[in-house]
């Protein structure tokens, strides 16, 4: 007992130190130096009338899965399933510090407990871990943080985790953004690397596609930032070497090979907020998205007469919108999102090799209404209804030694969603 009472007023103790201390810190000292923490906590509940395709326990959701007929002919992918989780729960930490090379410096680090992969569950992973600092007219920002194909300051205004995918990108890359301010215009200039979404290929996902390219991920961008308005173009590039090596399967050789493949991407994306709306939309076309949690990918073909293989991606187009009111306790919403597969129905051969997400689809929508009960700034409720729908393709020959993708049938799944969200 004596030692229980011990360890508790020791407890209290250093509880009344750090809360002194957190407020010294708080209030940014003359030494420059100050921090805050920042999260929240939202537990959710799903319900589906389909067996999807997703990851993270299912609330991840992509699109609903393909029909799996029995041997009587029923479809075994149509089945309910309902589950609630707390994986999203986050916490993250700004770190203010003096001014330091004539620029405003701060770092950030940031944690959830989704996990880096299906695996890792419930464990703390990383989301953010970056220093900022900030010029007159320049900025650089070295770490993790959002690939610049999600412009975050245009995300969806969805509580699920998937964020609009696979409409919307979704993904975290190490990189150095360097950013030139010219009044409302900024030109942004960013090389990154992969290591949670990676690169799919013969070795399924990698980051090592990337890295044997010797080449980061490329993007540039120009963005309008104006007090009501925000608007932005962009253009990525990102090369891969699939293969260093490979053997003929009819001599049992091992040869060494270079070959890459390249893949470009463009998007346009914006808001507009006033009092009473905030409108958000994105669009993008481009080949092997499959990285930003979107559609895309490529296929590998062996051509004897070269002795290597030939890489050839395929491409999609993705947009959506997303309407909520901008103030009030009550406030509704709607996401719409549509996608198509541009090579849906392209000619590949018969031994092709597919390496990413939905070749074997051709369009894809989602219709999602949301109504968020926001009473004050920490506690805040939502309920939301996701609709998504799905064209699967089958194969049909075209002859011997090439074969292509045409319409089958449509499949949907409906998602329903409540969370409670305590911010802090």
């Amino acid at each position: 007992m004596k030692k229980l009472l011990l360890t508790l007023s020791a407890a209290v103790v250093l509880l009344q130190t750090a809360s002194a201390q957190t407020e010294i810190n708080n209030d940014a000292n003359e030494s420059g130096w100050g921090y805050k923490i920042s999260g929240f906590i939202d537990p959710q509940a799903y319900f589906d009338t389909r067996e999807i395709v997703s990851g993270r326990e299912e609330q991840m959701l992509f699109f609903p899965a393909p029909k799996k007929l029995d041997a009587n002919g029923n479809d075994i992918n149509e089945k309910a399933s309902l589950n609630m989780l707390a994986i999203t729960a986050r916490i993250g930490m700004k770190i203010n510090a003096p001014d330091m090379l004539g620029a405003k410096v701060f770092g950030y680090i940031e944690g959830d407990f989704t996990g880096s992969s299906e695996s890792g569950i419930n464990m703390l992973r990383l989301r953010h871990a970056y220093v900022n600092m900030r010029w007159a007219k320049d900025g650089l920002l070295v770490g993790q943080y959002w690939h610049p194909m999600v412009a975050h300051e245009v995300m969806p205004g969805t509580r699920p985790l998937n964020m609009g995918v696979p409409f919307h990108p979704y993904s975290r890359y190490v990189q150095a953004k360097y950013t030139k301010f010219l009044g409302e215009l900024e030109l942004n200039a960013i090389a990154s690397f992969q290591l949670d979404n990676k690169s799919v290929g013969p070795n399924g996902g990698s980051t090592e596609y990337l890295r044997n390219s010797c080449l980061p991920e490329l993007n540039a961008q120009v963005v309008y930032r104006g007090e009501k308005l925000y608007l932005g173009a962009m253009y990525n590039y990102m090369l891969i070497q699939p293969r260093t090596s490979f053997t003929d399967e009819a001599t049992g050789l091992t040869y060494k090979t270079d070959t890459k493949i390249g893949s470009s991407a463009f998007s346009v994306f914006g808001k507009v907020k006033t009092d009473a709306l905030d409108f958000r939309f994105q669009a993008i076309y481009g080949d092997n998205l499959t990285e930003q949690c979107l559609l895309g990918g490529y296929y590998d073909v062996f051509n004897p007469g070269k002795n290597d293989y030939e890489y050839t991606n395929f491409g999609t187009t993705t947009a959506w919108v997303d309407f909520s009111k901008a103030k009030g306790v009550v406030r509704p919403g709607i996401f719409l999102g549509w996608g198509q597969n541009n090579s849906f129905g392209d000619i590949i051969s018969n031994d092709a090799h597919v390496y990413g997400r939905g070749f074997n689809m051709g369009t894809l929508y989602r219709i999602q209404p949301r109504l968020g009960i926001i009473p004050n700034k920490t506690l805040n409720f939502f309920v939301e209804y996701e609709y998504t729908a799905a064209e699967y393709g089958k194969i049909e020959a075209v002859d011997a030694d090439h074969y292509k993708y045409v319409s089958d049938y449509t499949v949907g799944n409906s998602r329903f969603i409540a969370a409670v969200v305590f911010n802090f």
